[in-house]
């Protein structure tokens, strides 16, 4: 019980997918070793429920699929959704930081913008 507790407990935080997805697989076979079998669905709703805020828009066409793809072939998509979320939100920061100097660049000593 314990055990089933954990693992619907688990949260992502700030784990990596590898990571998060080592921890919710050994919590199912520790369950699976003790004779409580989890099913693939129950392994995929825990899965996808505990992402947090940056991969709501990955659940969401996961969720609707006719056919659920495997526990692997989700970490693999989770891996490259991943890879995509921490490229997005590194190009902001650039992105931010080269506006705040194109902005900052043509004012001079009096703080007004020169044409």
């Amino acid at each position: 019980m314990q055990l089933k507790q954990k693992l619907h407990n688990l949260q992502k935080n700030k784990m990596n997918i590898s990571d998060y997805s080592t921890k919710v697989k050994d919590f199912a076979d520790a369950l699976a070793f003790i004779g409580t079998l989890v099913d693939d669905e129950d392994i995929m709703t825990v899965t996808l429920n505990e992402l947090g805020k940056d991969y709501i828009q990955f659940r969401t066409p996961i969720r609707v699929r006719e056919i659920f793809p495997d526990f692997q072939d989700l970490i693999t998509l989770l891996i490259s959704e991943e890879m995509k979320i921490i490229g997005t939100s590194s190009k902001g920061g650039s992105q931010k930081s080269a506006f705040y100097s194109n902005t900052n660049r043509d004012k001079g000593r009096s703080g007004k913008t020169s044409f």
